[in-house]
């Protein structure tokens, strides 16, 4: 197996690829939300009528090397902060992929030591 990736398209620009230098940790095994509306009765029967089940990528990096990676990072969380979608491959050795969108409307890429950052981003797996 190897790391993920996540390829985008920035506006007028040809295809981008953001490669994973090192494994997401921590990831959970999957993060869902269910969007409903609950109504109970006065003799307390509940009644749910659900809309839809959201589902989310949950991902910690923490190894992003200053320069070129760090750049890289820069310009996909640039790109993803505008709302645009993007394909998250979990095995970039693999053809299968997720359309995502950035969950956050902000992200920090956080000091770790001299050279080294991290992130922590959620994204929303869009329904097609």
């Amino acid at each position: 197996m190897s790391y993920p990736k996540i390829v985008y398209t920035p506006s007028r620009a040809a295809g981008k690829t953001l490669n994973f230098t090192s494994a997401p940790r921590q990831q959970p095994g999957y993060s869902k939300n269910a969007i409903r509306h609950d109504n109970i009765s006065t003799a307390g029967i509940r009644e749910s009528v659900l809309e839809r089940i959201e589902s989310f990528v949950e991902l910690s990096v923490d190894y992003i090397q200053a320069g070129a990676d760090i750049e890289n990072w820069s310009n996909f969380l640039d790109f993803a902060l505008t709302g645009a979608a993007f394909a998250y491959y979990p095995d970039a050795s693999q053809a299968g992929f997720i359309s995502c969108l950035l969950e956050d409307t902000g992200e920090t890429v956080a000091y770790v030591a001299p050279g080294i950052y991290s992130v922590k981003v959620k994204f929303r797996q869009q329904v097609l």
